[in-house]
């Protein structure tokens, strides 16, 4: 609204006040810009943007620049492709794959796993056991963290449980990446049993047929009923793959 009675205002002023605005002199107009123009740049919160990061300033001194040399259009462009990219990187740094221990355990851990039988730092592991745990996003920028982790164990174990409940999102890399940490613990003998998963990304499980792959049984409410399955496994003469 106010820019659609902006435009009729101006409309108004060039059609019947162009006269009197011919009479006002170049330098009185040219203050007046400059103090739209000095409004506009709200150089206080430039000046507080020049604080951030310095992946941040570099997104936004290149976006100035190319704004005040080049064009908005192609400031715009370059500046959304830019700030993408740094929102993937940073990502990438706070998704984490690692080992779930009791000293990994944080608080939040504890007030939600003790609804269950036991907390995660009481949780007892069988032998043979490994247990991961993904924290953030699993997409394209960390998908090829998964590959590592069984060269890194002295020994393939008999049953290996991925617990995903921080996992909000999947990508497509991030989905053929557990395809293939599938396709590598069946090579080793590795029973594959994922924990936690969320609603979103079950249903990308669903979609890509993932889920019947692994096996319904395979992928379990939480890190409890994931070892209690584990548990079942070991028991059996050979753990399928």
């Amino acid at each position: 609204m106010a820019g659609m009675v902006h435009a009729v205002t101006l409309f108004l002023v060039l059609l019947l006040l162009a006269p009197l605005a011919g009479r006002i002199p170049l330098a009185v107009l040219a203050a007046i810009l400059i103090v739209v123009a000095w409004n506009m740049s709200e150089i206080g919160r430039f000046r507080m943007l020049l604080k951030a990061p310095r992946s941040d300033i570099a997104v936004l001194l290149t976006t100035f620049a190319l704004t005040v040399f080049a064009d908005i259009t192609v400031a715009v462009g370059v500046g959304m492709v830019l700030a993408s990219l740094l929102f993937m990187r940073r990502m990438a740094e706070v998704t984490g794959i690692s080992a779930l221990t009791p000293e990994s355990a944080n608080e939040e851990d504890e007030l939600e796993e003790r609804r269950n039988a036991e907390a995660v730092s009481k949780l007892r592991v069988p032998p043979g056991v490994e247990v991961f745990q993904i924290n953030g996003p699993f997409f394209f920028g960390v998908a090829h963290r998964l590959q590592d982790i069984l060269g890194r164990l002295e020994s393939p174990p008999k049953v290996f449980i991925l617990r995903m409940r921080r996992v909000p999102a999947i990508d497509a890399t991030g989905l053929q990446a557990l395809e293939e940490f599938r396709d590598r613990c069946a090579w080793h003998g590795t029973a594959l049993l994922l924990s936690g998963v969320q609603p979103m990304v079950l249903n990308a499980f669903r979609r890509a047929g993932f889920d019947a792959r692994l096996g319904q049984d395979n992928i379990c409410e939480n890190i409890n009923q994931a070892l209690e399955r584990a548990r079942s496994l070991l028991a059996q003469p050979k753990a399928p793959s």
